[in-house]
């Protein structure tokens, strides 16, 4: 099998994309600088693979009346995302555990063990937010980022992307890591929690520009902590801070959110309520 070796002009595109990543990258509302040397046109296709993956080993349902108002939902908080170049794309799941995810590119994924603690439509818009932030402040190209920096730079993301079986077993996994939730003690997970944290602010915001009561955003919390009995993992060790922590964070933004929502809400009663417990 041949090295991986990188030819001088491919090395210098490396370099330009880095320099021009790391002086541009903010996140949407909240404009925090981010480091960030993965572009778009790797990040996509892998979120674009990843997905199909996970649709092909789960049971989706599909022209429902559920499936239809996440779509909605969904349309609605991607509009005010405004990235055209994603393919945005909203799956439910049926699968009883209470979740929802996001991969790069704008693919999200609902199970239906959530909706019950959603409520209806503005609860859902709420977390729809959350996971459409997460795409549009890129947070899994900066896991990635932080992550190829342990392994030795862009030079091993291009030989996953080229030639996956030049990469060790160790090597593969933090990066398939890097796009989902995968995380350690230490350096990385304390930037989960803030990866976390700052979805929900964008998510808040989202959420009021697209005509939902932002105030619904702190009852999902309430509703997640009853659903748990108010066990949850020590924030320390935990890829997500705690309930008290988001709805304190949640508070903070609460009254900018409730300016763009009336400039912006919608006529019809979104906190009717569709799924119970």
């Amino acid at each position: 099998m041949k090295p991986f070796r990188m030819t001088f002009s491919q090395l210098a595109a490396v370099l330009l994309s880095v320099c021009m990543s790391i002086s541009c990258s903010k996140a949407p509302v909240t404009g925090r600088k981010q480091y960030n040397i993965v572009p778009d046109k790797i990040m996509l296709p892998l979120g674009r693979s990843a997905y199909q993956e996970i649709l092909s080993d789960s049971k989706v349902e599909k022209s429902t009346a559920d499936h239809e108002i996440l779509k909605r939902v969904g349309k609605r908080i991607s509009r005010v995302a405004d990235k055209p170049n994603y393919e945005w794309r909203y799956s439910l799941i049926k699968d009883n555990a209470i979740n929802a995810w996001c991969l790069p590119g704008g693919k999200i994924g609902f199970n239906k063990g959530i909706l019950p603690v959603l409520r209806h439509e503005a609860g859902m818009a709420f977390v729809m937010g959350h996971e459409v932030g997460h795409a549009t402040a890129r947070h899994g190209a900066e896991r990635l980022s932080q992550k190829l920096t342990l392994l030795g730079g862009l030079a091993a993301l291009q030989i996953y992307v080229d030639q996956k079986d030049q990469l060790s077993n160790e090597q593969r996994a933090l990066l398939v890591a890097a796009l989902g939730a995968g995380a350690t003690v230490g350096y990385i997970l304390p930037f989960s929690r803030k990866h976390e944290k700052e979805a929900d602010v964008i998510g808040l915001m989202y959420m009021a520009q697209a005509g939902y009561p932002p105030a619904e955003s702190i009852k999902v919390w309430d509703r997640m902590a009853r659903q748990t009995g108010g066990a949850s993992v020590p924030t320390f060790l935990s890829t997500h801070p705690s309930h008290s922590q988001r709805q304190s964070n949640l508070k903070d933004w609460l009254p900018k959110a409730r300016k763009r929502y009336q400039r912006n809400k919608l006529a019809r009663d979104t906190r009717e309520v569709l799924w119970r417990p």
